[in-house]
């Protein structure tokens, strides 16, 4: 007779189960949302030594803010995409913003030629403010904003160029 309800019981606990993961990522993920809805005003360091606010460098274009450190082979490798996919893209900005010391972020802007054109700026951040204000763990993480800082899409880890790319078109409609 036992036997009888163990399969539904069985079933019953692997549904509830199945439902408290779900919620619980559902919920984890509109708080993340909720956290990144709109550029951080935090003051940063540009590479000429700077003190700049970070919400107001975003505002009024569509802007990518990168997460990175120059010894991630990731953000390596983004950075030498972006600079070849967005290189001739002018209605973008692109704000990258690094942990680390200003000079090892203006080498890895030389590095990458991204230091040369307009529509990219680097941040030096070693008081660690936009990874405190956005609980991030890691890099790179890269956020896409519309003209008036707006939240359209973020990606915590690797971001391929063509999700990107499509990121970027919504920025951009949204900004029409």
């Amino acid at each position: 007779m036992r036997m009888k309800y163990l399969f539904p019981s069985l079933l019953v606990g692997f549904v509830a189960i199945g439902a408290w993961i779900g919620f619980s990522r559902y919920t984890t993920k509109q708080e993340l949302q909720s956290t990144y809805s709109s550029i951080p005003s935090i003051m940063l360091t540009s590479t000429d030594g700077d003190s700049v606010n970070l919400k107001t460098e975003g505002d009024s274009a569509p802007s990518v803010l990168i997460y990175f450190n120059s010894s991630c082979p990731i953000c390596q490798s983004e950075a030498e995409l972006i600079q070849s996919k967005f290189r001739k893209d002018t209605l973008t900005r692109f704000l990258w913003v690094s942990s680390e010391s200003v000079e090892e972020v203006k080498n890895f802007a030389a590095h990458y030629s991204l230091d040369s054109l307009d529509t990219h700026r680097f941040y030096s951040d070693t008081l660690f403010r936009l990874a405190s204000a956005f609980r991030l763990t890691g890099v790179p993480a890269t956020f896409v904003y519309d003209d008036e800082g707006n939240l359209v899409d973020y990606a915590l880890g690797a971001v391929s160029m063509s999700d990107l790319t499509l990121s970027i078109q919504k920025a951009h409609d949204r900004s029409r």
